[in-house]
């Protein structure tokens, strides 16, 4: 049984192991990975807890400790978001820009520490059941621990909840060894296992109720117990070391707490524990068995951890409850911390993922693996505990590599589960990396992308277009332009998130019309495919928005009527469309381009049905437009790769300091143009220095079509006290944030006529 031990405990580990580090690889960076990634190594490069506000430092800076081990990594502490402890852009501005071409690297990198966590957790579990219970429920605890797809896939992410269940475990199996066998190193080992649950997550506090319940309430198998005053004063003292624990992890800090004056230790810690409270307080949308709520079910975690648990450890979960439950005071070492955490998860408001009551998992296989030294080991229960365990290793097989999103067969297999569940349940952003592998099978260029999570899909090798989500980098005159009545043709890919909650926080029908759609393909458990077309002879309708999101107004506002397409066309403040395809609805809710005639015109028919076809040929543009070097270019001047300038109006040329310049420019949209794209208006100086700019493209591509003009304003403050001087008014188009500059007539910009600027 020893050689059994060597040879079988290292195999099933690494058998897990094998499963975390193969699938790690097949998935993208999920939601809260990027921030906990860039806290950890921001605060090891550091030693400023700045962005631990909202976890304990000690899981991220686990994880990010790969990350040292390279010299191509840039910590953009020059950022703003550093110095205003902004983690969400933090990251955003560590992973994907500072390091964009490595991200998906790091990202990996940074769960190899965390699946070490999880291999910790199992050889743990096999100790602490050979310990308690015997070696029979050892070896089925960890079987059943190795195959668990929840396991697989925590093990494998960048986040604290695996980290809080294998220390929350460590501590409390400590915990049982010194009331068993009360040494001073026994009380060490509790000390430090539960300062490191304190530090692996805010939640981790749940340890002090439950080390109080368990010191008192445990009795020890051989049935004897330690007196009621050396365990409280034992208690007292694995608290103190605890707390030891915590100011070690944020380096000894000292200092006041919210409004309290004194200095206190640790008082990042304790500001941001209010802060994780205020925030589960709000709650989140939840989605749940087809419904939807603003925080959710007192029911949500008692109905997902029956349909994300395995059945064969629900199975002999219940056996093992039939014997804990008779001799439960032997058994609270594992039933207290399982109705601990799931009381605190049944009590907060915040349901968003299975994740919050993985803590649970480890103490519920324990109470599973119990049951088979209290079973008579008959032919029959052999056969059974035998089928139980192949069922558990055909589940792992056939879930793999999309653990995150496993459902048991209660819950109709992981193929049912977006119509159960959402968020990290089944879709946390993880998908990217099978997207893209699926669009280069298929030879499609671009897709239409609702995508739940905060990664960077161009990170990925995605080429897309970004449609309304969650992830908040990604925002912009797309998003407000979206149509999600009549959406335009083409290839979508929608996370099963955002299918069922649309913007989690507002509009969570904005993809209705996909829900009642047959997904053409599907990305893992994660992502739909669907290629939305018309019939070629479907009618017309169009509408010209200016201000309010599109998805904000009613069909019936846009004049979109049965059975018919509505083409809509958003613009920002300071925009303007003029449709050239047919008569539009023009709904203006926002200022509209300065001294511009054909608008001007065009505004006694706002709100109602307007043809702006006439005015297309009229529009201004003298004198013609010159290159840099005096070569002039007729309108309308067509950029490659871009719309063309089809005139422009000029409301004085000259000026006085403190006044402004008012320009407005059309843009002809001659084809099809990919965003993001933006117009530069550059006024100089007689040195060539900028006096006054703007910059930006307050318009959504979608829903633009050939011929259609867009109307922008440039207003250009000319500072006071500026010399008087004869100065250049550019322009042209470039791709944001930092180009490329696109060409019109050999040239990467236009001259327009001088402006004087006087005394």
């Amino acid at each position: 049984m020893k050689q059994l031990r060597w040879v079988g405990v290292p195999f099933l580990l690494g058998l897990l192991a094998a499963q975390m580090f193969s699938s790690s690889v097949r998935k993208s960076a999920t939601f809260d990975e990027p921030y906990h990634l860039a806290a950890g190594y921001a605060y090891l490069r550091t030693g400023d807890p700045r962005l631990s506000w909202e976890h304990p430092p000690l899981i991220d800076g686990l994880a990010a400790l790969p990350l040292l081990l390279r010299s191509d990594v840039v910590l953009p502490l020059d950022h703003p978001t550093w110095a205003q402890a902004d983690i969400v852009n933090f990251a955003d501005a560590f992973l994907w820009k500072a390091n964009f071409d490595r991200a998906p690297e790091l990202i990996v990198a940074g769960r190899w520490p965390v699946m070490g966590l999880a291999v910790l957790l199992g050889l743990t579990l096999f100790l602490a059941l050979y310990h308690f219970v015997g070696e029979p429920a050892a070896w089925l605890g960890l079987i059943l621990f190795a195959l668990d797809p929840n396991i697989v896939a925590h093990g494998r992410l960048i986040t604290t909840d695996l980290g809080l269940a294998c220390f929350l475990f460590i501590a409390t199996w400590r915990l049982g060894v010194y009331l068993t066998r009360p040494t001073a190193l026994n009380l060490l080992l509790a000390g430090l296992g539960a300062g490191l649950t304190l530090c692996a997550k805010f939640s981790g506090v749940l340890v002090g109720p439950i080390f109080l319940l368990v010191t008192l309430l445990y009795r020890p198998p051989d049935r004897h117990q330690l007196p009621l005053g050396q365990r409280v004063t034992a208690l007292a003292g694995i608290g103190l070391l605890a707390l030891a624990v915590v100011w070690a992890a944020y380096r000894f800090e000292i200092g006041p707490v919210g409004e309290i004056g004194v200095p206190l230790p640790f008082p990042t810690y304790w500001q941001g524990m209010a802060a994780v409270y205020r925030r589960v307080q709000v709650g989140t949308p939840t989605f749940l068995l087809g419904r939807t709520h603003d925080t959710g079910w007192w029911y949500y975690f008692p109905v997902i951890f029956a349909l994300k648990t395995p059945l064969p450890t629900l199975i002999l979960l219940g056996l093992g409850l039939v014997s804990a439950l008779r001799r439960w005071q032997q058994a609270a070492l594992w039933l207290i911390p399982a109705a601990a955490i799931f009381a605190a998860a049944i009590a907060s408001p915040l349901n968003i993922g299975y994740r919050h009551v993985l803590p649970v998992l480890p103490f519920v296989i324990a109470l599973a693996a119990r049951a088979l030294p209290r079973c008579p080991m008959r032919r029959v229960w052999r056969i059974g505990l035998t089928l139980l365990v192949v069922w558990a290793a055909v589940g792992a097989t056939r879930i793999y590599p999309h653990h995150l999103s496993f459902v048991n067969e209660l819950g109709g297999g992981p193929e049912n589960g977006y119509r159960i569940f959402a968020d990290a349940n089944v879709d946390w952003g993880q998908d990217l990396v099978g997207l893209q592998e699926y669009l280069a099978a298929k030879n499609i260029v671009s897709v239409e992308l609702v995508y739940f999570g905060s990664a960077d899909p161009a990170a990925y090798g995605l080429s897309f277009h970004p449609l309304p989500a969650f992830r908040r980098v990604l925002a912009g005159p797309e998003f407000f332009g979206y149509n999600p009545y009549t959406p335009p043709p083409g290839i979508y890919a929608i996370s099963t998130t955002s299918l069922q909650l649309g913007l989690l926080y507002q509009h969570r029908d904005l993809y209705a019309i996909f829900r009642d759609r047959e997904p053409d393909a599907h990305i893992g458990y994660s992502m739909h495919i669907y290629d939305l077309a018309y019939p070629s002879n479907t009618p017309l309708d169009r509408a010209v928005v200016v201000g309010p999101a599109v998805a904000d107004l009613p069909p019936e506002r846009l004049g979109l009527q049965p059975d018919h397409r509505l083409i809509a066309k958003w613009a920002g403040s300071g925009a303007f469309v003029l449709a050239a395809g047919g008569p539009a609805h023009y709904l203006v809710e926002a200022t509209m381009p300065a001294s511009s005639s054909v608008v001007e015109m065009l505004l006694a028919a706002a709100g109602s049905l307007a043809d702006a076809r006439p005015l297309l040929e009229t529009l201004p543009g003298d004198p013609t437009p010159t290159t840099s070097g005096g070569e002039p270019v007729p309108l309308p001047a067509s950029f490659d790769g871009g719309p063309a300038l089809a005139g422009y109006e000029l409301a004085g040329t000259t000026i006085a300091p403190g006044q402004t310049v008012e320009l407005v420019t059309y843009w002809r949209m001659e084809k099809t143009v990919e965003p993001p794209l933006a117009v530069f208006v550059h006024l100089l100086d007689a040195d060539g220095a900028i006096l006054s700019q703007w910059d930006g493209w307050p318009v959504a591509m979608s829903g633009l079509e050939t011929g259609d003009i867009v109307v922008l304003s440039h207003p250009l403050p000319v500072p006071e006290g500026t010399a008087a001087c004869t100065c250049t008014l550019q322009l042209g188009l470039y791709r944001p944030p930092d180009g490329p500059r696109l060409f019109v007539a050999g040239a990467d910009r236009l001259l327009l006529p001088s402006i004087e600027v006087t005394e």
